[in-house]
C-alpha cells in the first residue's frame, strides 16, 4: 500500500489514499505513529461494526475468495489520482514522498 508524506504549514502529514486515512505530526516519526493509530482504529472500527468489506469496496478495493482466505488488493494507483481530489491535489500541487508499505488485514 502506497503511503504518502508531504508538509503542510509545517506539519508532516502521512496520508493513505487507498484507504483515505492520515496522520500528521511534527516530524515523520510522529506522523507514522499518528497514521498508525489512525489505521489501527479504522482496522478496530470495521471489524467490530462488520463493515470491513463494504468499506473496503467503496474504497475501491477488490476482494475475492473466501471469507476463511480472502485476496483483498487495492486499487490502482490511477484510479485512487482520478477519483480521489485530495490525492490529485498533493500529486499535482505538492513536494512529496512515497512509500510502499505491506499491511497484513489480521483480526
Amino acid at each position: 500500500m502506497s503511503l504518502i508524506e508531504f508538509n503542510e504549514d509545517d506539519v508532516t502529514i502521512i496520508y493513505s489514499p487507498a484507504l483515505n486515512l492520515s496522520g500528521y505530526g511534527y516530524n515523520p516519526e510522529e506522523a507514522k505513529n499518528s497514521f498508525n493509530i489512525a489505521l489501527n482504529e479504522f482496522f478496530r472500527y470495521t471489524n467490530n461494526k462488520k463493515t470491513f468489506d463494504k468499506v473496503l469496496t467503496e474504497l475501491g478495493w477488490t476482494i475475492k475468495g473466501g471469507k476463511k482466505k480472502p485476496k483483498i488488493q487495492a486499487p490502482l494507483n490511477s484510479d485512487l489520482i482520478a477519483k480521489n481530489p485530495l490525492y490529485n491535489e498533493i500529486i499535482n500541487s505538492k513536494n512529496y514522498k512515497v512509500y510502499n508499505e505491506d499491511v497484513e488485514f489480521a483480526f
